[in-house]
């Protein structure tokens, strides 16, 4: 029969050790610094998504953005942003594919039609994205130009 004390110690480890596999830290019930409190991580600190690439490149009728993420946790999904000057970002698309679960990682494309440079030279592309819990987070920038031609 276990003792209220062993299992305080028992949920006290298991949510130690699940707290540092979402978390990727690693923290010992017997450390030195372990205070005997529990870290407080909340929703802010985990990051959701980590990208591997994202690129742009433009056809002959169309621009396509791609992107690749190493690793997803609760990504709920990604509004695709377009801007002419890198100030003023509208939402063009909305991408309801991420993994809600863990993920190891995604290939991901958006595509639209290269008319949207008709009186530019170049464009500006950036991910927004959205966690569980509503936390919201960008990319880099990436550009896409016409090739002037003399």
């Amino acid at each position: 029969m276990k003792t209220n004390l062993s299992i305080v110690i028992t949920m006290k480890s298991t949510l130690i050790l699940i707290l540092s596999l979402c978390t990727g830290m690693a923290v010992s019930a017997f450390s030195p610094l372990n205070t005997g409190k529990l870290p407080i991580i909340s929703p802010e600190t985990i990051k959701s998504v980590v990208y591997q690439s994202i690129t742009t490149r433009i056809t002959e009728k169309s621009i396509i953005l791609d992107w690749n993420t190493s690793s997803e946790f609760q990504n709920s999904h990604f509004e695709v942003e377009r801007s002419a000057n890198m100030k003023d970002f509208k939402t063009v698309a909305l991408v309801w594919d991420g993994f809600i679960k863990e993920g190891s990682g995604k290939k991901y494309s958006f595509k639209e039609d290269n008319k949207v440079l008709k009186n530019r030279h170049i464009v500006y592309y950036r991910l927004k994205q959205f966690d569980l819990y509503g936390n919201i987070s960008y990319s880099s920038v990436v550009s896409v130009q016409h090739a002037r031609t003399p």
